[in-house]
């Protein structure tokens, strides 16, 4: 086990930017229930019950039992181990108590699924056996603004290994084309970008049954569900999500194809103008991203873009964060609407080390015109992850 030593420097200035004297992380079996911070701060899984605490003094404890004691003690950016004979919350007390804490962090989010890692159960444990018994009771406030910066601030190591995962889910769809031919269908595809990412020793970037996203025909619904065998027709778009994992890191990206009718050399006009709508939305809100700015602003630059050329606002947010797992949790590029209106969602600013997707998209006949582009935030910008679509990617049938 290890603890990611690049990390540390952000946990605990984290702490102090945002006034959490101690973070507190407990949990049991994480193979069970894992607690979505754990992979983020290295190998800290859990096999009996522990508890980790940061201090913003810069100093880890850790509260293990006696089978985990020395395992713990061998982990550099482990400060003090203390082993628990008896049950962890009378050893969680003693510590406490000889800390002069005042704010109190715990993972629990009603917003943030990557901050909610706390389960009922072991809330209840920690009020009952400890917190109620201290004499200085500190003030208990949610860890999530810390989690979001620790799990958002991509170190350079973390970025490069979400770079190789998008430099290959963009090598496989660049390759669809060679796959299609008459009676080629949406589960080919899918087939197809499992089969060459497993050969390189890659997995999905989620659930194997869902990604790929393949749609091949604006009959058919599309979202996040199932393949649905469905053959390919000249005449319509190919919208493709996918993204690949290895080593704890993944992407997530889309790629837009235009199957060729018999009599034609390339795309409609109005079919490539749809393209070069959303082409242009995603760079000029790659151009306008920056450490500073907030997600509700990058996402109206995009989502203004597409209004004002007579498009309608599509029903989803134009970004998220992505790295450890696909949706990656914290701050969003979005807009106002009610399951996105949260100042820690799309008012907080971007931050160095980001890692966002950009993917707006529209509706026309011939099916959805969506693209998707990662990029990390650097300290002046942005920087893309792989060299975006510039245009249709043509099928001939």
């Amino acid at each position: 086990m290890y603890i990611d030593k690049e990390k540390l420097p952000i946990i605990y200035e984290a702490m102090v930017k945002n006034d959490l004297d101690a973070w507190l992380i407990i949990g049991r079996e994480s193979i069970m229930k894992s607690e979505p911070i754990l992979p983020v701060l290295g190998d800290m899984s859990f096999i009996i019950a522990t508890t980790i605490i940061f201090l913003k003094t810069q100093k880890c404890i850790a509260i293990v039992s006696p089978l985990d004691i020395e395992a713990f003690r061998s982990i550099e950016g482990i400060d003090d181990v203390y082993e628990y004979t008896g049950t962890m919350e009378e050893t969680i007390l003693a510590v406490l108590a000889k800390l002069d804490i005042k704010t109190l962090g715990l993972d629990f989010s009603q917003d943030d699924a990557a901050s909610d890692g706390l389960t009922l159960g072991m809330y209840l444990k920690l009020k009952n056996e400890v917190l109620d018994k201290l004499e200085s009771k500190p003030l208990i406030k949610s860890a999530s603004r810390v989690i979001s910066e620790v799990r958002g601030r991509k170190t350079p190591s973390q970025i490069e290994k979400i770079r190789r995962c998008v430099k290959k889910a963009d090598e496989y769809l660049r390759m669809v084309p060679s796959i299609c031919k008459e009676g080629t269908t949406s589960l080919d595809i899918f087939n197809f970008l499992h089969d060459v990412a497993y050969k390189d020793g890659y997995g999905m970037s989620w659930a194997d049954a869902q990604c790929p996203g393949v749609n091949v025909d604006p009959n058919v619904p599309s979202g996040h569900m199932g393949i649905i065998e469905t053959p390919i027709v000249k005449g319509n778009l190919i919208n493709i999500d996918y993204g690949v994992s290895k080593d704890g890191y993944c992407s997530d990206i889309q790629r837009m194809y235009y199957v060729l009718k018999d009599d034609e050399d390339d795309a409609p006009e109005h079919v490539k103008k749809a393209f070069e709508v959303i082409r242009d939305a995603t760079r000029m809100a790659k151009e306008f991203m920056r450490p500073g700015v907030t997600g509700f602003e990058v996402d109206q630059i995009a989502r203004h873009y597409v209004v004002d050329w007579g498009y309608d606002s599509w029903n989803a947010a134009l970004g998220h964060q992505v790295g450890h797992v696909t949706h990656d949790g914290g701050t969003i590029l979005a807009n106002r609407r009610p399951r996105y209106n949260k100042p820690e969602l799309i008012d907080t600013p971007l931050q160095e080390g980001n890692v966002f997707t950009i993917e707006p998209g529209i509706e026309i006949k011939e099916g959805r015109v969506g693209l998707e582009e990662d990029v990390v935030i650097t300290k002046d910008g942005a920087e893309w992850l792989d060299e975006p679509q510039d245009e249709l990617i043509l099928i001939r049938i």
